[in-house]
């Protein structure tokens, strides 16, 4: 198999936007600081983090403690989510710099972006970062004939992330990943594996992403820690920073061009192409003559 593909994988909430969760529960009229407060209760009684946020919702919009949480608000909340500063077109500028190398159209080296978040995927796919990316995966709810939320279905807690991972690494889809969840276990060997560990690159800000940065870091690829604009006192990035989980950053969470943090994602990016060519080579030297 052809392994051509970059693989540019990131966080949401914190990363690529503020966080999603906060804007749905103001959006429901609760006050953010007595949620979250109560939430971790929750995750100190022994709750995983997003299924308690979750759960919180939902029962609530059940009891009409909150308006009702439907797909229609999910969708409207995440129509209403701003970007931070170049995310709208960051991968379109990457994929340009990819075109314009000769060597790197010739050995056919795509660019890909692939979201995973705790966030409601429902919410997320509403966003205008949705048509941008391949792929994004998130928390999933149940919802009845009217379209009301009843319950969750899946809650991406921070070791579900590497399961993604996984997905992207062996060239299932999120179609396919949740028709068949069992198929992410199917062995697979390297060399036919649709994008090496080694040819990603996360992108990510704080806790939860830390299985994902500490996999694919020791696989050979790239981890590449995020400021959220909000975080005034960075302490998540200041965890990250003293926790060796990282390549490089973090970086505050600006992509336009120019910026720290897109430089050096388009020389990761750069890099990962040159040792494909150079692969590439190496292979086609290799193959046998007659």
């Amino acid at each position: 198999m052809a392994q051509n593909v970059i693989a540019l994988i990131s966080d949401c909430d914190g990363t690529i936007c503020p966080d999603t969760a906060t804007l749905l529960v103001k959006d429901l009229g609760l006050d953010p600081v007595s949620f979250w407060r109560t939430v971790n209760g929750d995750v100190e009684n022994g709750w995983d983090p997003p299924l308690a946020w979750l759960s919180r919702l939902v029962g609530a919009s059940l009891s009409g403690e909150i308006p009702p949480l439907t797909r229609e608000r999910l969708q409207r909340v995440g129509s209403t989510v701003e970007l931070y500063p170049g995310v709208a077109d960051f991968l379109a500028r990457i994929r340009e710099r990819v075109h314009d190398r000769a060597d790197f159209r010739e050995a056919g080296i795509t660019v890909e972006w692939f979201i995973v978040s705790s966030g409601i995927e429902e919410l997320l796919k509403a966003t205008a970062m949705a048509p941008l990316a391949n792929e994004m995966f998130g928390s999933r709810l149940e919802y009845s004939d009217n379209g009301e939320a009843v319950s969750v279905k899946a809650s991406v807690t921070f070791t579900e992330k590497t399961k993604f991972i996984f997905a992207i690494n062996k060239g299932i889809s999120g179609e396919e990943l949740y028709r068949t969840p069992y198929r992410v276990n199917d062995s697979v060997d390297t060399p036919n594996r649709r994008v090496p560990f080694s040819h990603m690159v996360y992108l990510g800000d704080g806790p939860s992403d830390v299985p994902c940065f500490s996999m694919i870091r020791g696989q050979g690829g790239s981890a590449i820690g995020v400021i959220p604009p909000d975080d005034e006192d960075l302490r998540k990035p200041f965890e990250l920073a003293t926790g060796k989980r990282l390549t490089v950053g973090p970086y505050s969470a600006d992509y336009r061009a120019g910026s720290d943090l897109f430089r050096m994602l388009l020389r990761i990016v750069e890099g990962i192409g040159d040792s494909i060519v150079v692969e590439r080579a190496q292979q086609m030297r290799s193959g046998p003559r007659f």
